[in-house]
């Protein structure tokens, strides 16, 4: 077995070097700040940290173990791109649904998805900002909790099964710029999503 334990890059990481090997992989989140613990692909990147592609897996991972006593004693800016992250799931879905966009097995997505894409929005709408105040704090409360569901797991199964739209393909592109190398994956996303919102005039 592959154990992966850290951020997305090191869980992507872990994914698909147990893919490569054949292997079940655990994945242990010490950070919320994306959706990769739970999903089934890597993304990958140049070394000068410019998206490439994605690596599609053909399963998710076996075992997803979170302590929410780590994250919360993670920097806040981890769980706020987080949000960042979870933020574009419902947008994009919707998006994908509307235009009957392929999610991420090149099918229509399910009802079930656009349900826990939505579950994922409102979860960050009604939790978002005691989860934050909680992490600073360092303390696991019932609003922590449900926003680190949100931004792994409902974030996770969201875009996986209900499709990337606008906001992952502008975050794609930002990558390439040095300027953004300081940024974390979900705060370039949330620039995404508010441009998507644009583009759409929504």
């Amino acid at each position: 077995m592959i154990a992966g334990i850290g951020g997305g890059k090191a869980l992507d990481t872990a994914k698909a070097v147990a893919h490569t090997l054949g292997l079940p992989v655990a994945i242990v989140p010490t950070i919320a700040s994306t959706d990769a613990p739970t999903s089934a692909l890597s993304v990958i990147y140049s070394p000068e940290g410019a998206f490439k592609r994605y690596l599609i897996l053909p399963h998710n991972p076996s075992v997803v173990l979170v302590d929410t006593g780590v994250i919360a004693r993670a920097p806040v800016r981890f769980l706020v791109a987080g949000m960042g992250d979870a933020l574009s799931t419902w947008f994009e879905a919707e998006d994908c649904r509307i235009k009957r966009g392929t999610n991420m097995t090149g099918r229509l997505g399910p009802m079930t998805a656009y349900a826990l894409a939505r579950l994922c929005y409102d979860t960050l709408l009604q939790y978002g900002v005691l989860a934050k105040a909680a992490c600073a704090q360092q303390v696991v409360t019932p609003a922590l909790e449900h926003i680190v569901e949100a931004n792994t797991l409902l974030s996770g199964l969201g875009f996986e099964s209900g499709g990337l739209a606008a906001a992952h393909a502008i975050h794609n592109g930002l990558t390439v710029l040095h300027e953004t190398h300081a940024y974390w994956h979900g705060e370039k996303v949330a620039i995404g999503t508010l441009a998507l919102l644009m583009l759409a005039d929504r």
